[in-house]
């Protein structure tokens, strides 16, 4: 029986960085690094994770900790999610409330909800989610797609007119919290069978790279952020191509469809040329770390080395007089 992939060691390259996290850390007790700082957080299950040799609770165990360390160092996280058991909502809304400052009475989590996840949402839910400072935010349909039937069965998978109102939901929520945010982490992610325009973490930072804000991408889980690393340094994955994502017939008739009246590009060739202008240098100059450390945190699934270079590129720019 093959043993588990243990992702939690520390490599040998990470002994130096050790000293300079236990600094941090010794910062944020006296006075949070990364309070005022809003980053938001981009996870999903993928289809690499078994041929990695890893496991949904390995991707679980990563986000666990990097949102445990944003948030007990005063950072913000912001999340579109669900309420289902599986999903990231309700777990990150315990951290929240583990990790808060002593009376301190901010929202340390904000859970976006858009249309169709907003309808599970009820008073007592919303009561509770406030109860542990957690700030639910209700996405409302966008005007342009007029009135909707809330209630009805929507089946976007094979309809294209109900693929264009999820797809133009999301694309809503994630440009609101590119605008809200100040950072983007993102990990795993589907590359197929998503309900938006595209991939939903490739979606969310080419809404957080438009509006010219860091991204840093945690590349050793696969998925689409491993797709968006490699766009990152010139190359071109097949899964961010026209032919691997519009293969069936459905999907070639919502691009023909839609593609004019899409809120996002729905043509790769046009996504790809986006995110070409973010190349390895420009793109860590916007993150404040190194073209060397970015390349690291494309590869890394060491949970260490991953938190100590998220957090200090994130300091990094809380330094910066703009922010």
């Amino acid at each position: 029986m093959e043993t588990e992939k243990n992702i939690s060691g520390i490599s040998e390259n990470l002994a130096e960085s050790i000293v300079e996290q236990k600094e941090l850390e010794i910062q944020s007790r006296e006075k949070g690094i990364l309070d005022g700082i809003r980053i938001a957080v981009s996870v999903s299950e993928n289809e690499e994770l078994e041929q990695l040799g890893l496991s949904k609770q390995h991707l679980k165990d990563i986000m666990i900790e990097v949102a445990r360390y944003l948030m007990a160092n005063g950072g913000t996280l912001l999340y579109g999610g669900h309420l289902k058991n599986e999903g990231y909502t309700r777990l990150f809304a315990e951290l929240s409330y583990q990790y808060k400052f002593l009376n301190d009475t901010a929202f340390r989590f904000v859970n976006y909800f858009p249309f169709p996840n907003s309808i599970s949402l009820t008073l007592e839910i919303i009561a509770d989610f406030v109860k542990q400072q957690v700030e639910p935010v209700i996405i409302e349909i966008p005007e342009h797609l007029g009135a909707i039937a809330k209630q009805r069965e929507y089946d976007p998978f094979k309809n294209i007119e109900d693929k264009f109102i999820f797809s133009e939901c999301f694309s809503d929520m994630r440009n609101i919290m590119a605008q809200n945010s100040h950072a983007r982490i993102v990990v795993g992610g589907k590359q197929s069978k998503f309900l938006g325009y595209m991939p939903g973490i490739v979606e969310e930072a080419y809404y957080s790279l438009k509006a010219n804000k860091p991204v840093y991408i945690i590349g050793g889980f696969g998925g689409a952020a491993k797709s968006l690393s490699k766009v990152i340094c010139g190359e071109l994955p097949k899964e961010l191509t026209n032919e691997f994502q519009y293969n069936d017939e459905i999907l070639q008739n919502f691009k023909k469809e839609y593609q004019d009246k899409a809120s996002v590009p729905m043509d790769y060739d046009k996504l790809i040329h986006f995110f070409k202008q973010f190349n390895l240098e420009v793109f860590s100059e916007l993150n404040g770390l190194s073209i060397d450390e970015n390349l690291v945190l494309f590869e890394s699934q060491n949970i260490h080395e991953i938190i100590f270079l998220i957090m200090k590129g994130l300091k990094k720019i809380n330094e910066k007089p703009s922010l």
